[in-house]
């Protein structure tokens, strides 16, 4: 048997969408941020319509991550708050690896697509990485002067 398989194949034992993960990882941002979560906070954030927040919601609640009443405000659940730490964490990481690359524009967009696809033995690999040059401050001083040697001679 091939050791390769599709995109999808490789996706399937995600349990959220990752549209469910980014409005999960908003959630609990906020959650952080403000301890209190509107329908209008999340959609100011993602930039997207109450309506659609509200149905995302509403999924979310189905799943049991969340606890939501119209009007009222969004309660992570257990597994929710676990899951939306997990998320942000993924999150700083993949972004924090890509500063450490040297990427500066469409950090963001990049973070975006690498967080959702990502493995969790990837992302340990990340974390240690970044914590090895948190920890050997020299050695991340002398990678960026290779950088900025390498990107001075193109």
């Amino acid at each position: 048997m091939s050791k390769y398989f599709t995109f999808n194949e490789y996706m399937k034992s995600n349990r959220l969408t990752p549209s469910e993960e980014d409005y999960l990882e908003m959630i609990y941002r906020i959650y952080l941020e403000n301890k209190e979560v509107k329908v209008k906070d999340i959609a100011n954030e993602l930039n997207i319509k109450p309506a659609s927040v509200t149905k995302m919601v509403q999924k979310l609640n189905d799943k049991n991550i969340l606890e939501y009443k119209k009007y009222n405000h969004i309660k992570l659940t257990d597994a929710g708050y676990k899951i939306g730490k997990t998320l942000l964490k993924r999150h700083n990481t993949v972004y924090k690896f890509l500063e450490i690359l040297g990427l500066e524009h469409n950090i963001h967009e990049e973070t975006e697509k690498i967080e959702h696809t990502i493995s969790y033995d990837t992302l340990e690999k990340m974390e240690v990485l970044i914590r090895f040059f948190l920890e050997y401050e020299d050695m991340y001083i002398s990678l960026k002067k290779f950088q900025e040697d390498r990107h001075s001679d193109t």
